[in-house]
């Protein structure tokens, strides 16, 4: 046994040996305390029986006064007395030989006792019986006689003897009382020693037992390491089981058929942003119809974005953000959604810290809280977005296990709206779960909220009471780097023309969905560059191999056999200066990691807009 053990098995056996003592103390004050009570009741029972006796030889003298009375004066009233003394002789007696069953001395007493009260009262009623017929000689005669008198002389004694003995009876068990009352003091006393020392002794074990575990734990710190690991898989197993289990009804769209739901939607995009380039003279009708296309593929495009970034697929580009910076743009955005019923107002922390995210989501965060609290406040009421500094404490990652403890940036949105029930809070974040009628809500607007923030490293809490409001609280880990904040870029004037390429400016498509490269072709012919086609990587690094004047890969993240992170590492080995533009929708980490979009990655996310690849493939050709 090591001597650890050895320590710990002691104080063990010490605290044992101690409570032991404590309970055979307990046991000792326990039985102190019964007998004193025992002890109580027979004395109270011994006051009992001297009452008796002392009522009864009371009674016996009101009955013999009742009867002189009554023969010397002949009057009626003495008689009452007498009557009342007579009747409750025999109570008294019942009562007085009940008590005394366990004591077979006083209850022989009260056996001789029985007889001799009779005879007094048969004297004493007889006595009366003769005044009241008028035989006054006769009646004293009776009392003259001595024979009450002899009675009454053998009851005095034996009451008196009995009187005695209760009395010594009652000081024996006076001192049983007194003696129980010394022993439970004693044990009482004995007790709060115990405790006392039992109590140093646990508070020194213990400290000594700290300090074994304190040298102990170097030993230990080898197997810890060995263990963290398995720990460490454990946990992102479990992670992997909870996020599988909340997105259970998403995991298969936000995976493959995301993809091929978005190269879907890429091709119709660009096939209607062409078509209404080449018809760009035509009647109203056709444009209006073409117009109406877009506007039902772009909602499917943001729906998808909006499953991609609930789930934490989304490609995240952080960018280090001042929050009151970033609250101060988007405020006409917000007063603009929530329209004139609605107070509007900004509380800004001063000294508020910085943190790194992505703009543009948290944009779109916020203005989908600005939007939800408006819909929550249908006759109006008050909106307010503050920032502050937070830190969030061991206790409150305790309480929200999903939590990092630290310093955070928190973003506040309260409205006085209707509020949310608890059954309703409980499932604010879940994908598709809505309190709006049909077709006024899609149930994403908190999920992707949540998804952002989550994917962000932060953390997002609501509280809500029905009828009084809600606040929903963001809370995006504070950013430490020497790196300033970004000033925020003003919208981007949308161009009248669109930037066009040349000829010579030759670009090769690489994607492996025969109909989007065929779309994205012709875009791109569209836009004055030159083309070549590759159905997959390997076409297109044999391609590359023939032709040094490629300017531009444009490639699909998501391909069969050679993904496009491969595919442009190979070529961009094979041609230096060769830029690449990706192009997915939906990335499995091939270019994001952690959520993030690697360092000098350009990504156009799927479905796209002709305007928007041009932007990109001009800004790509014209950087340095």
């Amino acid at each position: 046994m090591s001597p650890t053990r050895k320590f710990v098995a002691s104080g063990l056996f010490g605290i044992a040996l101690g409570f032991a003592v404590l309970a055979l103390a307990s046991y000792v004050a326990v039985r102190a305390e019964f007998q004193r009570r025992t002890a109580g009741a027979w004395l109270r029972h011994t006051i009992h029986v001297q009452s008796d006796l002392y009522q009864l030889y009371g009674l016996l003298q009101a009955a013999e006064s009742g009867q002189r009375g009554f023969i010397i004066t002949q009057d009626e009233r003495y008689l009452d007395a007498c009557a009342e003394a007579v009747r409750k002789l025999p109570v008294v007696v019942d009562r007085l030989s009940e008590s005394v069953r366990d004591n077979p001395k006083q209850l022989e007493a009260v056996a001789e006792m029985r007889p001799l009260l009779g005879g007094r009262v048969e004297i004493i009623e007889e006595a009366i019986a003769d005044m009241r017929a008028l035989r006054v000689d006769k009646a004293v005669q009776l009392v003259k006689s001595g024979r009450g008198k002899a009675l009454m002389d053998r009851l005095h004694a034996i009451i008196d003897t009995m009187t005695e003995n209760e009395r010594n009876i009652s000081e024996e068990r006076e001192r049983e009382l007194n003696a129980a009352g010394g022993e439970f003091d004693a044990a009482v006393w004995a007790l709060g020693g115990i405790i006392f020392a039992l109590g140093a002794f646990s508070l020194l074990n213990a400290q000594k037992q700290m300090h074994a575990l304190q040298m102990s734990r170097d030993s230990l710190k080898t197997a810890y390491d060995q263990l963290i690991g398995e720990t460490t898989r454990r946990e992102a197993l479990e992670s992997q089981l909870r996020q599988s289990q909340k997105l259970e009804a998403l995991g298969h769209l936000t995976g493959g058929i995301a993809h091929d739901f978005n190269n879907m939607l890429g091709v119709i995009v660009a096939s209607l942003h062409l078509l209404r380039r080449k018809l760009a003279d035509a009647n109203g009708d056709c444009v209006q119809l073409i117009d109406s296309a877009m506007d039902g593929a772009d909602r499917a495009a943001a729906m998808v974005r909006r499953l991609l970034a609930f789930s934490r697929r989304q490609p995240l580009s952080p960018r280090p953000l001042d929050p009151n910076k970033f609250v101060s743009a988007v405020s006409d955005m917000v007063r603009r959604a929530l329209g004139e019923k609605v107070d509007f107002e900004t509380v800004l922390a001063g000294g508020l810290w910085a943190t790194k995210v992505d703009q543009h989501e948290l944009e779109s965060a916020i203005v989908n809280l600005a939007v939800n609290a408006r819909d929550a406040m249908p006759n109006g009421g008050k909106l307010t977005i503050e920032t502050a500094n937070c830190s969030l404490d061991d206790a409150y990652a305790t309480e929200n296990m999903e939590v990092i403890p630290g310093q955070y940036v928190m973003i506040a949105v309260t409205d006085t709206g209707q509020g949310m029930p608890p059954e309703v809070l409980s499932q604010a974040f879940d994908p598709f779960f809505t309190t709006k009628p049909t077709g006024k809500g899609t149930g994403l607007g908190l999920s992707q909220v949540h998804g952002f923030v989550k994917q962000s490293g932060g953390h997002v809490k609501i509280y809500s009471e029905p009828g009084r409001g809600t606040c929903i609280k963001l809370y995006l880990p504070r950013f430490n780097h020497v790196e300033a904040p970004a000033e925020l870029p003003l919208p981007r004037p949308r161009p009248l023309e669109l930037p066009l390429g040349r000829p010579e400016e030759l670009v090769l498509i690489v994607e492996d969905d025969d109909t989007a490269r065929r779309v994205t072709a012709q875009g791109v012919r569209e836009l004055g560059y030159s083309v070549l086609e590759a159905e997959n990587g390997r076409a297109a690094i044999d391609i590359i191999r023939r032709r040094a004047d490629i300017a531009l890969m444009v490639t699909d993240v998501v391909m069969p056999d050679m993904d496009g992170a491969r595919l442009a590492r190979e070529a961009v080995f094979r041609r230096h200066s060769l830029r690449v533009l990706f192009i997915t929708g939906y990335t499995r980490n091939a270019i994001v990691h952690n959520g993030v979009l690697d360092k000098d990655v350009k990504l156009l996310t799927k479905p796209f807009t002709l305007e928007q690849l041009a932007v990109k493939m001009r800004e790509i050709l014209d950087s340095r």
